[in-house]
């Protein structure tokens, strides 16, 4: 596989905070990366080396000849209102190569959602939503096979980029995408860059609920680090004092036998409301359960949808968490069900 970009050594930062520190990647032909992290550390600047807009403090940027950059920034494209939208579009190029083969601009356009009314105004006659969609259409006319997007979920509309996600399923280069929408992500990327707001960054495989699971395995298994550690730190001391201990047992085991009538618990029961939780809370799960499968086919069924996809998905996640509440709270009389003997 040609490795078409490399960075080596990459230090960047500004106002006197490094953002990145000794960064080295290395990004291959058909390559979709998603990069993210907390706000200002580093990601659009990242975006930038890349295109050649700044450069870093030190290390180097290895660029292969065959490499054409195409990048959609953040930040608004002057435009000359008085121009065509179809000649926008032209003077840029007057054919796109798809992986389908090659598409007119006036296809282009139509493709995404420009009537052909609209590809013969003038550009001052557009909103801002569609200005935004026309200089995007800019950048994927040039035809590159390098293409950085800068937060595209904030400046476009959901029509747009679903339209934009299925584009990109036929492209045939590589994909750098700064966002922080994750339906986005995990449409679109096969690889997370995670910029830690430390100057370093972790690479992870897949989209980003890969990405979450990963992240969770790892904090699990610190957690069993921490807690064998802990454990093997405590056994330590526990020899030292185990007479000691032993001793003090004995004693309280001897005054609890004098005033088990007066620590004798009170009867445990239900409130009247626990008991009609109670009642019903095994045949509120099995619904929950049947609620979740019934969201997860439907997300199935919808996989190229991405509209209907990030309707769906906030669905699985709230009933995931719902169901989690009820099954702790069936935990929770259950124990207090076996305390009252029932």
């Amino acid at each position: 596989m040609n490795e078409l970009l490399e960075l080596k050594g990459i230090t960047a930062g500004y106002e006197q905070a490094v953002v990145l520190r000794d960064v080295n990647l290395t990004i291959r032909e058909h390559d979709f990366i998603g990069i993210i992290g907390p706000n200002g550390c580093g990601k659009s600047t990242l975006l930038k080396m890349i295109a050649g807009i700044v450069q870093p403090d030190s290390g180097t940027i290895e660029i292969g000849e065959t490499v054409k950059i195409g990048y959609f920034a953040q930040e608004e494209k002057h435009m000359d209102d008085s121009q065509r939208v179809i000649d926008y579009v032209k003077d840029i190029a007057e054919y796109i190569t798809t992986k389908d083969g090659r598409i007119s601009a006036t296809q282009l356009l139509e493709r995404f959602l420009f009537t052909p009314d609209m590809q013969y105004a003038p550009i001052g006659k557009l909103s801002g939503g569609e200005k935004r969609r026309l200089y995007l259409l800019g950048v994927l006319a040039e035809n590159a096979n390098v293409l950085l997007f800068d937060e595209a979920g904030n400046n476009l509309d959901i029509p747009t980029l679903t339209i934009l996600e299925d584009y990109l399923n036929s492209f045939t280069g590589i994909v750098i995408t700064v966002s922080h929408d994750r339906y986005f992500l995990d449409n679109v990327v096969d690889r997370i860059f995670e910029l830690d707001g430390k100057g370093g960054i972790r690479q992870y495989e897949g989209g980003y609920s890969d990405y979450l699971n990963a992240k969770r395995q790892q904090e699990e298994s610190a957690a069993m680090v921490s807690k064998i550690k802990t454990g093997s730190s405590t056994g330590k001391g526990e020899n030292k004092k185990g007479e000691e201990t032993a001793t003090e047992e004995n004693k309280e085991e001897k005054a609890s036998k004098k005033t088990w009538k007066q620590n004798r618990q009170e009867k445990v029961k239900f409130t009247y409301k626990e008991q009609r939780e109670y009642e019903t809370i095994d045949e509120d799960i099995a619904k929950l359960e049947e609620k979740l499968a019934s969201i997860e086919r439907q997300i199935t069924a919808n996989a190229t949808n991405s509209v209907k996809l990030r309707e769906l998905m906030e669905k699985q996640e709230n009933c995931a968490t719902e169901l989690e509440e009820k099954e702790e709270r069936w935990m929770y009389l259950n124990e207090l069900a076996e305390q009252m003997g029932l």
